[in-house]
């Protein structure tokens, strides 16, 4: 007779004890959650403001290595097709070197648009020299580039620029 008492009061206790176990299981679980999402509501007002401004600074960039505004900023007067080329390319490397750190908010696959926008900027300044001797007047360079860029059906900073558009679009 010992023994259905038994049963009749552990039976019902294990029952309960179970479903406490499985109440605070759910409740932990659930606080867990509620801080998981506290710390990533913190870490995006922290990081949003700095993945602007990367987009507005990487904007920037691509304004800066845009190939005929590059030329009319760097183009001085008296200077030879050799001055001009070698002062392109150091404005774009420099230019590039100087926004390297903004990588580390924009997405691997927008940073090697920028890499080979700035490549193939480099490459077309390098380019329009061919033919043209080195120590011919800038402005005669200059009208070789500037003609080669209106030509490209798109520039690679304006790539890049649609490139930053879209991906910045991705965070407002």
């Amino acid at each position: 007779m010992t023994w259905p008492i038994l049963l009749g009061l552990t039976i019902p206790s294990v029952v309960v004890l179970l479903a406490v176990f499985l109440m605070f299981r759910m409740y932990f679980r659930h606080q867990m959650q509620v801080q998981l999402l506290s710390i990533k509501q913190e870490k995006t007002q922290v990081t949003l403001p700095l993945r602007l401004q990367a987009f507005e600074r990487l904007i920037l960039l691509c304004e800066r290595i845009d190939l005929p505004e590059l030329v009319l900023r760097l183009k001085t007067p008296g200077a030879n097709a050799s001055a001009l080329r070698s002062a392109l390319l150091l404005a774009v490397r420099q230019e590039f070197e100087h926004n390297l750190t903004q990588q580390l908010y924009v997405t691997p696959e927008l940073w090697q648009i920028l890499i080979k926008a700035k490549d193939r900027t480099m490459d077309l300044i390098t380019i329009a020299s061919d033919g043209v001797d080195p120590k011919a007047s800038a402005d005669e360079y200059a009208a070789k580039l500037i003609r080669m860029a209106y030509e490209e059906e798109s520039l690679p900073s304006q790539i890049a620029k649609r490139a930053i558009k879209t991906e910045s679009s991705l965070w407002l």
